[in-house]
């Protein structure tokens, strides 16, 4: 289980599992996306980062 704890600042923040967030390469600064599913769920999807050399095009 994990708890929502509440910063001075007013944010509201989680506590991810060690465990998890080592087995999914989770690390500070990682971008996490929060999608509802069914039933009052939600999935915590990490954000691929992009390599510059797929952005780029071939001249």
């Amino acid at each position: 289980m994990v708890k929502v704890q509440k910063l001075p600042s007013g944010q509201l923040v989680i506590t991810i599992p060690k465990l998890l967030a080592d087995y999914e390469g989770i690390k500070k600064g990682t971008n996490l996306v929060f999608k509802k599913y069914k039933g009052g769920a939600f999935i915590l999807e990490v954000v691929k980062e992009k390599s510059n050399n797929a952005n780029k095009k071939s001249k």
